[in-house]
């Protein structure tokens, strides 16, 4: 199969410079020659050659505003341009170049001078689409192996919440509820002006990721503590908040191993501070009001509420209803005043992602 030449349009508005250049050209090249600038923009839209060779002296639309035309329009704007003139100045030249052109060539034309010179910038375009057509194929590679990458974090993350739950059969699909619950505050809060400010610079997609490891300190609790039936003592309950600790600990050994993580920040801050209260009684630290991160003032919440909705062996699991009673009767104690009114007026969203997980 024969190959295709490469085509070369050749504007000129003297016949004698279209029939001379064709004939330079036209062995190794498709060569259309066009009259003027206006008559070139009208032959662009039904074909893009590979190069244009451009006179500058011609009536109408002389070469430099028609070059300006082509820059201007993406579709044609990278199509390499020579410009052709009688003139041999500097000024001519910087102004040509500057324009976009990619060479100059004097008329009369030099026979051998012009194949080279076209020759020289076609092989130069070729280059540049095959650097840009592997640049293309890097960066899709790149994203291939990012989104690989992440996927893996994901399945990850989703395998250690739901290692934490194989522990405690009773917590049923916890985390991803409670995940849901942040979302759905979150879309509120980037419109309440008393936290826009600091939500906008959160990275919204690694806070929640994060969300499902609030509880993996738990990991290291005891099963007799962790899985026992009945309620636990006091000594064993200071056993059991120690899950806080052991959260912090297991998030930072990993922040040793890859620094520099939001997500891991994030986790930390839920696992270590989620069950800290407004008013100072919570634990391990005792932090009060707004020394207590945003992200586990958030977490408070939506931790109890699921606590509350959720059957244990030693309780019953309140309504939906009871338990958004319980949640507003903390405002100002367990809770920050202004989440606790949010989390509350979003009420039928909340219910309807805590019976919806229930019965899948």
């Amino acid at each position: 199969m024969e190959q295709r030449k490469p085509c070369i349009f050749l504007v000129d508005d003297n016949i004698v410079h279209l029939n001379t250049g064709k004939a330079a050209l036209q062995a190794l090249y498709t060569v259309i020659t066009i009259p003027s600038g206006e008559k070139l923009l009208q032959s662009l839209k039904k074909l893009k050659p590979n190069l244009i060779l451009l006179d500058i002296d011609m009536p109408g639309m002389s070469g430099y505003d028609t070059i300006k035309a082509l820059k201007l329009n993406p579709e044609t704007a990278d199509i390499p341009v020579i410009f052709l003139t009688g003139k041999n100045e500097v000024e001519n030249e910087l102004k040509g170049l500057s324009l976009g052109a990619l060479d100059y060539i004097t008329k009369p034309f030099s026979q051998p001078l012009l194949l080279k010179r076209v020759e020289l910038h076609l092989l130069l375009q070729e280059q540049k689409n095959e650097l840009r057509e592997f640049n293309g194929n890097l960066i899709e590679m790149v994203n291939e192996k990012t989104n690989d990458i992440s996927s893996l974090q994901n399945a990850i993350i989703i395998w250690a919440a739901e290692v934490i739950e194989f522990r405690d059969e009773e917590t049923g699909h916890h985390v991803e509820r409670v995940q849901k619950y942040l979302q759905v505050m979150l879309d509120e809060m980037k419109n309440m002006p008393c936290y826009i400010e600091e939500v906008s610079v959160w990275d919204i997609d690694a806070f929640l990721k994060s969300a499902l490891l609030h509880d993996v300190g738990k990991i290291k609790i005891r099963d007799d503590i962790l899985l026992k039936k009945t309620r636990l003592t006091d000594e064993e309950l200071v056993n059991m908040k120690l899950h806080s600790l052991y959260g912090k600990a297991l998030i930072e050994s990993l922040q040793n191993k890859v620094p520099n993580q939001t997500f891991l920040e994030y986790a930390k801050i839920l696992a270590y501070r989620h069950h800290e209260k407004w008013d100072g009684t919570g634990y391990p630290d005792g932090l009060k009001g707004e020394d207590i991160p945003l992200q586990a003032r958030m977490m408070s919440i939506a931790d109890v509420y699921d606590a509350l909705i959720s059957e244990r062996p030693y309780k019953k699991a309140f309504s939906h209803q009871e338990a958004m009673v319980i949640i507003a009767e903390g405002r100002g104690a367990q809770f920050d005043p202004q989440l606790t009114d949010l989390f509350i007026k979003l009420s039928d969203r909340i219910q309807a992602i805590s019976e919806g997980t229930k019965n899948e």
